[in-house]
C-alpha cells in the first residue's frame, strides 16, 4: 500500500512574518508530501512494465475499461479477478470440441480451472451431440445442461453466444435455450402399445397404458403387417376416373378415424373404453361378405390384400401427468 511521508521545508526568519496567521500559512506551505511507492494503478490496453501494479486493461481503440488484472508471481501471468465473466472470443476446434484462447491466458499455464469462474464465448459450429470446452489448452471438461446432462443435437447453435460456469467438475451451459418441447412434454404421459392382431368378431382388445390416470386422447391406428404392399384404387360410382392408385406398405400406420368407404355398410368401426388402468379397442363392422377390411374408397372387390390377418391395430395415448410442476 503506497504511503505518504510528509516532512517541513525551510521558514524565512520570523521577522518577515507581519502576524501569526501569516507565520502558520509560511509553515502550512513548506511542508512536503512525498509517495513513497508510486502509483498503484496502469491504465493501459498493454500489460504494464510494473508488475506491482493493478492494471485496469482498456481497449486499444476506444480507451473504455475492460477487465481489472493482477500481476501473480506463482504463474508469472497477469491474472483476471475471479468475480469477473470471461469473454473469450470465437471458438475453434472439431465438431463437438470446443476450444477458447484469453489473452492473457486463464487460467494461465500453472493454474487450474477455478469452481465458479464464468466463460462466454461465441461458438463456431452447432453441436449435434455431447460435447466439451477446452479453456486456455488446460483440458477439456464436458459441457452440461440441468446440472449434468449431457447436451443434445442443437443445444449449442453456430454464431450462438454461449455461457459456461465450472462447477468443479463440469462446465455447466448457463445460456440454454428455453427448450419449450421438452419443458411441455414433462406435463404429459405417454403410451403406445405394441400391434396386436385384430379381432374381427367386434370382441374388446385390452391394452393395458400404464399411465396411472385417464388418458384424454387416444388414437387408434392400423398397421400392414405384409411384406408386399397392399395396393389399392379410388375409382368408385362416386368418383371419377381414371382411377388413381395407393399403396399402403408395411409397417405403415393409418389412423382409424380416416377410414371412409364407398358404402356405409362397409365402414370398420374402431370404438375405445378406457380407464386409469387399461384402452379398450373394438374393431367392428367389416364386410362380411368379403371377410376383410374395407379402406378409403375403396370398390370390391378388394381382393387379397383386403385380409384382416395383414393387418395390426396399435394404440397411442396421452394423459396429463399430476407429478408436473411448473419450473
Amino acid at each position: 500500500m503506497a504511503t505518504v511521508d510528509i516532512s517541513a521545508g525551510l521558514l524565512p526568519p520570523p521577522a518577515c512574518y507581519p502576524s501569526e496567521q501569516d507565520r502558520l500559512d509560511a509553515y502550512a506551505a513548506a511542508l512536503i508530501g512525498n509517495l513513497t511507492t508510486g502509483a498503484e494503478w496502469a491504465s493501459q490496453d498493454a500489460p504494464p512494465s510494473n508488475t506491482g501494479l493493478y492494471w485496469l486493461r482498456t481497449d486499444s481503440t476506444t480507451g473504455r475499461p475492460i477487465e481489472v488484472l493482477k500481476y501473480s508471481t506463482a504463474d508469472s501471468n497477469w491474472t483476471r479477478l475471479l468475480s469477473e465473466v470471461i469473454y473469450s472470443g470465437v471458438s475453434t476446434g472439431a465438431p463437438n470440441i470446443y476450444a477458447v484462447s484469453n489473452n492473457p491466458t486463464q487460467p494461465t499455464a500453472n493454474a487450474a480451472y477455478q469452481t465458479g469462474q464464468i466463460y462466454t464465448f461465441i461458438a463456431h459450429q452447432a453441436n449435434t451431440g455431447a460435447c466439451t470446452l477446452n479453456v486456455d489448452a488446460r483440458g477439456t471438461r464436458a459441457i452440461t445442461k440441468d446440472v449434468a446432462t449431457p447436451l443434445i443435437a442443437n443445444d449449442i447453435l453456430a454464431g450462438q453466444t454461449v455461457s459456461v460456469m465450472y462447477d468443479g467438475t463440469r462446465f455447466q451451459l448457463l445460456s440454454q435455450k428455453r427448450d419449450l418441447t421438452r419443458q411441455s412434454l414433462r406435463q404429459f404421459l405417454t403410451y403406445a402399445s405394441s400391434p396386436v392382431p385384430i379381432l374381427q368378431d367386434g370382441t374388446l382388445i385390452p391394452f393395458n397404458h400404464g399411465l396411472g390416470v385417464m388418458p384424454f386422447m387416444v388414437r387408434a391406428v392400423l398397421i400392414r403387417d405384409t411384406g408386399s404392399p397392399g395396393t389399392f384404387d379410388t375409382f368408385t360410382d362416386s368418383l371419377p376416373s381414371p382411377a388413381v392408385q395407393f399403396l399402403w406398405y408395411e409397417g405403415q400406420e393409418i389412423d382409424c378415424m380416416h377410414f371412409v368407404a364407398d358404402r356405409a355398410s362397409d365402414l370398420p368401426a374402431f370404438k375405445y373404453l378406457c380407464d386409469p388402468a387399461q384402452i379398450n379397442i373394438q374393431v367392428v363392422a367389416f364386410n362380411s361378405t368379403l371377410g376383410g377390411i374395407v379402406f378409403p374408397y375403396m370398390t370390391p372387390p378388394l381382393g387379397p390384400s383386403s385380409n384382416a390377418t395383414n393387418y395390426k391395430v396399435k394404440v397411442y395415448a396421452t394423459a396429463l401427468n399430476p407429478a408436473y410442476t411448473p419450473p
